[in-house]
């Protein structure tokens, strides 16, 4: 039996999860290794090819109370034993203030492994110094596929670099019947987002009145808004009670909040309702590949760069701009009934794997 070394976003976030779920159920004859923590355990039960190893078990602890290194050993031995390592993730590329330690630890990963990178974008980035360190880098890794052409034309001159669609156009949504009354809304923390320099138009306080604003008139229009929360940790869940509290007609607001065991009630009322309103980028991919009429919220250009691949004409806001996340530009897409036809992509996202099957099939 073959084995993969994993390495993924580990926060009970919904997308990253079903990134997690999707590899694991591709490659169900294959023991996938994954170092991360005991919630996850819960999170991925159903997957009894995925080992979780528990980082802080007994047994490591131990071994970094003798020695620190000890633990690293544990690990490293582990990873010898795999016949390959993949990491699985969007924004995995992002250029920060240590980018230097970054580079250095995908230099020695890819020299001493077969490495596979699926379902990434590239930045956001800020230096040429960056982006040439990760080209070199990637000329050593087995494979890296890209989600967006943005991505992939960065390194246009490097072989090694292919781009598919993002991975989840493949996940296959519930089939539930449509709720022609409910609106589903993804929504994301602002805390964080606007300490980036380039998302910084409005305060974490604004943004919460204009979501509450936008979950008032769905709600004054007879709809029922579910507020979904994909990543508690991240804040989702607590904006969602903030944008609850400040809304009108709150018996209409349900909240769902994502806790690593109730996947399919949120890709089953995602799949249930007219319109998604999309914060989070995974929001958007999972609503068109239900075949829902969908409103983006771009806090990152990584949406963006996925919208212009897909030919998306569509309203949408730019939380660079407040004035469009408003409820009147919010409801266009609902009342034009404006959809895309995203099956090619649905297709084409499994070319993720096609390095990485023929890697694992020889």
């Amino acid at each position: 039996m073959k084995k993969i070394f994993l390495y993924a976003y580990d926060h009970i976030n919904l997308g990253d999860d079903l990134f997690i779920e999707t590899i694991a159920n591709r490659y169900s004859d294959t023991e996938i290794y994954f170092w991360t923590n005991a919630q996850n355990q819960k999170a991925f039960e159903e997957q009894k090819n995925l080992k979780i190893i528990d980082e802080n078990s007994t047994k490591t602890k131990i071994l970094k109370k003798i020695r620190p290194s000890l633990a690293a050993r544990y690990k490293a031995g582990i990873q010898k034993k795999c016949d390959a390592q993949v990491y699985i993730g969007g924004s995995i590329f992002m250029e920060y203030p240590t980018w230097k330690n970054i580079v250095s630890w995908w230099e020695y990963q890819s020299s001493q492994y077969p490495f596979f990178v699926l379902g990434a974008n590239f930045g956001p980035y800020h230096t040429e110094e960056y982006r040439s360190a990760m080209d070199k880098v990637y000329t050593k890794l087995k494979d890296i596929c890209f989600r967006d052409t943005y991505s992939k034309n960065l390194f246009a001159d490097n072989d090694h670099v292919r781009q598919a669609p993002d991975i989840l156009f493949s996940y296959p949504m519930p089939k539930v019947e449509e709720n022609k009354k409910q609106i589903f809304i993804s929504v994301i923390s602002y805390k964080d987002k606007e300490l980036n320099s380039d998302f910084d138009q409005m305060t974490d306080e604004e943004y919460i009145e204009k979501i509450a604003q936008i979950t008032s008139g769905f709600t004054k229009e007879g709809y029922q808004v579910i507020l979904a929360s994909f990543c508690r940790e991240e804040g989702d869940l607590d904006a969602a009670r903030e944008i609850k509290n400040k809304s009108e007609q709150q018996k209409n607001i349900t909240i769902i909040d994502y806790d690593g065991t109730n996947r399919n009630q949120l890709l089953e009322e995602m799949s249930r309702s007219i319109y998604i309103i999309a914060a989070r980028f995974h929001g958007t991919i999972l609503g068109l590949t239900a075949g829902k009429s969908v409103f983006p919220i771009l806090y990152s250009d990584k949406t963006k760069y996925v919208l212009e691949d897909l030919g998306f004409h569509g309203e949408y806001a730019d939380l660079r701009d407040p004035d469009s996340l408003s409820f009147e530009n919010a409801k266009k897409n609902l009342e034009s009934g404006y959809k895309i036809d995203v099956t090619e992509s649905v297709q084409n996202a499994e070319k993720h794997f096609e390095k990485l099957d023929e890697f694992l099939n020889n």
